[in-house]
């Protein structure tokens, strides 16, 4: 019985402050009749007031932590509205004749009222001053009913913001795994190419570049996000296959300021921008592709700066499902980056991207 009613029991916050409440309604109160009795001939102290008011107060404490608990259990029990009206007309009848039998008794002990006494004095509490209770009590369930309220409303957005969490979460691992086998495809294609061509040796090498990058892949499978200094790895043994593909054609320059290589980012967020830019360069009707890869920390953003040759009958507005998959994932997963792609002088274009730096691993 107590395991079902324990979750429904107030906070370890709840006994300090029903403690205070109750105590400064008892001082203010016997501030009152201390002062009206002042007048009179009775030999009485402030502090002999105190104590004989104090079960009248006192008593509350616990009266007003079973209403609260009664609410909540009444209420998550999820009954039909006049059941738990009904349950609350019981539990206020049980609770006030409990509190007018506690405090009668306990100011019985006071006074050394015999038990004779304490029987004729609770009667005349419950057929007299018992409405005074009556309305103590259901200003107590009114905030009780509040609490309940505002309790459910922060439950329900905690529960939404988890579900969207998950919901998010469960987002980008599906683009991450449309991203591997769009990176796999071409990966092997660029394999495939070099063994048609009869480069026996070069291919060997890029399937050993290959398996390590696969590895990183399934070791960073459930991490979020990696550090700069090994997504640049991983990065140049990509692009080391690819040197093999284009030969001389892909003239490489890669920069990363030293202060940015412990930051982190998420995984694989640099790669499809590199493989879309190797794709549109080497299209391009240059007889080199310079690519250029910049990373640096301005004002506590990170910024990526990749330019690479392209075609200018060509619209190149990004191919495939890498830079679309990169896009919708900053959108996710922050509130302000920037991510933009644009055509610059000399033929080149360039891919600019913006986010916050991350936390920084030693």
């Amino acid at each position: 019985m107590f395991d079902s009613i324990k979750p429904h029991l107030p906070g370890k916050y709840f006994w300090p402050i029903a403690v205070c409440i109750w105590l400064a309604a008892l001082s203010v109160t016997t501030y009152i009749q201390f002062g009206a009795l002042k007048g009179t001939q009775e030999d009485i102290t402030w502090i002999r007031v105190w104590v004989l008011l104090s079960p009248w107060f006192l008593n509350w404490v616990w009266v007003s932590a079973c209403i609260f608990t009664a609410t909540s259990f009444i209420e998550r029990k999820g009954w039909k509205p006049l059941k738990q009206v009904l349950s609350h007309v019981v539990t206020c009848i049980f609770l006030l004749l409990s509190y007018a039998a506690a405090s009668t008794f306990m100011r019985g002990w006071l006074v050394n009222r015999t038990f004779d006494e304490n029987i004729a004095s609770f009667f005349k509490t419950v057929t007299g001053s018992l409405h005074m209770d009556l309305f103590i009590y259901c200003a107590t369930l009114s905030l009780a009913f509040g609490t309940r309220l505002y309790q459910r409303q922060m439950e329900d957005r905690i529960e939404v913001r988890r579900l969207q969490v998950l919901l998010v979460e469960e987002q980008l691992k599906t683009l991450r795994t449309q991203l591997n086998p769009h990176f796999l495809f071409n990966a092997l294609n660029t394999i495939a190419s070099l063994v048609r061509l009869k480069n026996e040796v070069e291919a060997v090498t890029a399937l050993s570049s290959l398996s390590v990058m696969l590895r990183t892949i399934l070791e960073n499978k459930s991490n979020d996000s990696v550090k700069v200094r090994d997504e640049i790895r991983f990065i140049e043994s990509y692009l080391k296959i690819q040197k093999m593909r284009f030969e001389d054609k892909l003239d490489i320059s890669i920069e990363v300021d030293e202060s940015c290589m412990g930051m982190r980012i998420p995984a694989m967020l640099l790669h499809p921008l590199v493989e879309n830019a190797v794709h549109h360069g080497s299209q391009s009707t240059f007889r080199k592709n310079p690519l250029q890869i910049k990373v640096e920390a301005i004002k506590g953003m990170l910024h990526v700066n990749l330019r690479n040759a392209f075609d200018e009958n060509t619209t190149h507005e990004g191919h495939g499902i890498g830079v679309a998959n990169t896009r919708e994932r900053l959108s996710r997963m922050f509130e302000h980056f920037q991510f933009e792609l644009r055509r610059c002088e000399n033929g080149l274009f360039e891919t600019h991207l913006a986010i916050p730096t991350g936390e920084t691993d030693a």
